[in-house]
């Protein structure tokens, strides 16, 4: 590029000083690839700049994160901590309240427990006669009836279910009724099909499952499928023999 200095310079005059003719020569003789070297730190600068922002972004995000969680640790503690307090506060007066309120609900338990062993609770009773059959479905509050016959393989599986659950359920009475020694009784309920279970609630006939549909149709079912369909008619009480939502 060529360059032609200006008048004053030409002519020996002192038009521009030292430091104006430093500027000038500069601006008009520096090469032009100076220039794309500074544009080229201007964006490494600008990326950079973003580069740090995205980081501090995320670390203000992390922080508020921990800033919740540890909110919602302090509430929790909070809330054991009040458990805690009732606790702490609670007085002998009121540890004596509920010593008597579970004196009394035992007393009652072994009362109820014996009228069940009295009215045969406990194990799966066998029905001989029709004047027994209305004698348990009328002295209990549920009864489960068994018609069976001793050549049916099936009644012998839901058989062996029932001795588990009579054990473990003396909330209800559960019984077996021979359905061709005991005349008359399988025809009086229309019980064409064995093995069928009879539920009886409150002295009158709840519902009867029949066959093993009810149990998954099928022969190797547990005897906790049998509990599950009971408690589900309401025959038996899933939560335990003494619990609140079945009346004694």
């Amino acid at each position: 590029m060529l360059f032609f200095p200006p008048p004053a310079l030409q002519c020996g005059g002192t038009a521009w000083d030292s430091w104006t003719v430093s500027l000038f020569f500069v601006f008009r003789l520096a090469p032009h690839h100076s220039f794309s070297r500074c544009a080229l730190k201007t964006n490494k600068i600008k990326k950079l700049f973003k580069k740090t922002k995205k980081k501090k972004k995320k670390k203000m995000q992390q922080a508020i994160l921990e800033q919740q969680l540890v909110a919602a640790a302090e509430i929790v503690e909070q809330e054991i901590d009040n458990e805690i307090g009732k606790l702490d506060t609670m007085e002998e007066d009121d540890m004596e309240v509920i010593r008597r309120k579970r004196m009394a609900q035992l007393k009652k338990m072994r009362e109820q427990k014996d009228k069940w062993i009295k009215k045969g609770h406990g194990v799966v009773q066998e029905i001989e006669t029709p004047e027994q059959f209305f004698k348990f479905c009328k002295g209990n509050e549920r009864v489960v009836v068994h018609f069976y016959r001793d050549a049916t393989e099936r009644c012998k599986i839901l058989n062996a279910h029932l001795d588990k659950l009579a054990p473990k359920h003396w909330e209800t009475l559960f019984c077996k009724l021979h359905a061709e020694k005991v005349e008359g009784m399988a025809e009086k309920f229309n019980v064409y099909m064995l093995p069928t279970l009879m539920l009886v609630e409150g002295g009158k006939t709840n519902n009867s499952i029949i066959g093993f549909d009810e149990f998954g149709g099928r022969d190797n079912f547990p005897t906790k499928r049998v509990a599950e369909v009971l408690a589900f008619n309401g025959m038996i009480n899933e939560n335990g023999m003494f619990a609140n939502d079945q009346e004694y």
